[in-house]
């Protein structure tokens, strides 16, 4: 974009700066975006104040940022463009407002096998709190029975007793097992191995299981097999 602005901008009287490396932005998406954004600034966020595809300079927790009221997600949202300096305390004031974030920690996404807690890192003390503490949901690994139409693309929703405990977020077939696999969020009552669930695809119900182990090689006995080995039960 920037190479493209240089070369047509002959004739006009303007000048042209990049901003990547001084100037970052942050999203906000949801049905709830209005209300949060609204905590923090008192600029006029209604639809006849603050338009669609519009943007507009207003101040969030302090700071100026230029807002643009777009979004990817279907539903309301706002784009906040600033300089690197205000971005994280606008971020903590939208955070404590909603509590905002799709990211998770290592013990919800169910890798501290892979993480020590005794050890200094980034991102260490939250690790650590979320560990002591009730997690919200765990990444889980779920089968799904096959159909032979669609297993799913991820987002689809996993019910226990009629009540939604979940989502998948990666959902594939495994030519090897011959099943449909899927990761997947769930709330801790609905994590445990065998746990019989309904999975949402395409409007209709299929039963899903919740896998205790990986279905394929669960020790990875394969990676440490010596490679004369590997080659001949490939021929």
């Amino acid at each position: 974009m920037l190479d493209h602005l240089a070369q047509h901008g002959t004739g006009e009287n303007v000048t042209i700066k990049p901003l990547s490396f001084s100037w970052t932005a942050l999203t906000l998406n949801g049905p709830r975006a209005r209300i949060v954004l609204g905590a923090c600034t008192e600029a006029d966020l209604s639809n006849a104040g603050f338009r669609w595809l519009t943007g507009q300079e207003i101040t969030v927790a302090g700071h100026k940022v230029w807002a643009l009221r777009m979004c990817y997600g279907c539903e309301l949202g706002w784009e906040l463009h600033m300089p690197f300096a205000a971005c994280l305390d606008v971020y903590n004031a939208l955070w404590a407002t909603g509590e905002l974030t799709n990211e998770v920690t290592l013990p919800a996404a169910n890798v501290m096998r892979v993480a020590r807690l005794d050890k200094e890192y980034l991102g260490a003390d939250e690790t650590r709190k979320s560990a002591s503490g009730k997690l919200p949901w765990i990444c889980t690994y779920v089968e799904i029975e096959p159909d032979s139409v669609c297993g799913g693309h991820s987002g689809e929703a996993l019910m226990l007793d009629k009540k939604v405990v979940g989502l998948t977020v990666s959902v594939a077939y495994g030519h090897t097992v011959g099943r449909i696999l899927a990761f997947a969020y769930l709330m801790p009552h609905a994590a445990v191995p065998d746990t019989a669930l309904d999975v949402v695809i395409a409007g209709q119900l299929r039963r899903a299981r919740v896998l205790g182990q990986a279905a394929y090689d669960p020790l990875s006995e394969k990676p440490r097999t010596d490679a004369h080995v590997a080659e001949q039960e490939c021929v």
